[in-house]
């Protein structure tokens, strides 16, 4: 014979508080997990992004040194200093020079643009040199005339960028832009036409690197 077991309101109560407690302890342990988990994450994108930052700086440095690598001394000389700008500016006055040879302020605009007065010239003015390099500060002497043509060449063979149909020449020397001023001319003509002033920091091994 059985009889039936009777509880109290007491235990009935603390059993119906106590029933979530596993429940609550596995939640919270999930969230705990999550956290982990999410913070295991983040540690590892952090390292990532710390390799990725390393190999790209590993990058630039191969790529400064192979780029400093027997570079042409005489860089800018030959393919800096020896540009003519504003051509099409040329082309135009000698075609009107042609038809009225006595006006002399086309001649003198045409002997400044062709003969050198309008020209890049840069002079040495500090020159640092430790174990592996050599810098050397180059200042423009006087302002030059150009256009966006012009420019873009310009920058091409200073910064060894590509804007086709212009690039670097082989031996560029590492070459940093410390000044630069541009300033847009005021003309009659719709032609875009610039003045610039530039100071550079020219880099170059002292020994040929192995």
């Amino acid at each position: 014979m059985r009889f039936p077991i009777k509880l109290s309101p007491f235990f009935i109560g603390l059993l119906l508080i106590a029933a979530p407690i596993p429940f609550f302890l596995f939640f919270f342990h999930f969230i705990f997990g999550m956290q982990k988990l999410e913070q295991l994450e983040n540690e590892t994108n952090r390292i990532h992004s710390r390799m990725v930052i390393l190999q790209e700086t590993q990058r630039k440095e191969n790529f400064l040194l192979a780029s400093l690598k027997n570079p042409d001394p005489h860089y800018l000389d030959k393919h800096v200093e020896t540009l003519t700008f504003l051509l099409p500016e040329i082309k135009k006055l000698e075609a009107i020079q042609s038809e009225n040879s006595e006006d002399d302020q086309i001649a003198k605009r045409l002997q400044w643009l062709k003969e050198g007065g309008n020209r890049l010239r840069f002079s040495e003015e500090q020159i640092r040199v430790n174990e592996l390099f050599r810098e050397t500060e180059e200042k423009q002497q006087t302002p030059v005339e150009l256009n966006e043509e012009d420019l873009k060449k310009l920058l091409c063979l200073i910064e060894g960028t590509t804007i086709w149909p212009y690039g670097p020449k082989e031996g560029r020397p590492q070459l940093i832009v410390k000044d630069f001023t541009l300033i847009k001319k005021e003309l009659p003509s719709h032609e875009k036409v610039f003045a610039v002033t530039m100071q550079l920091i020219k880099r170059e091994n002292v020994e040929p690197l192995r």
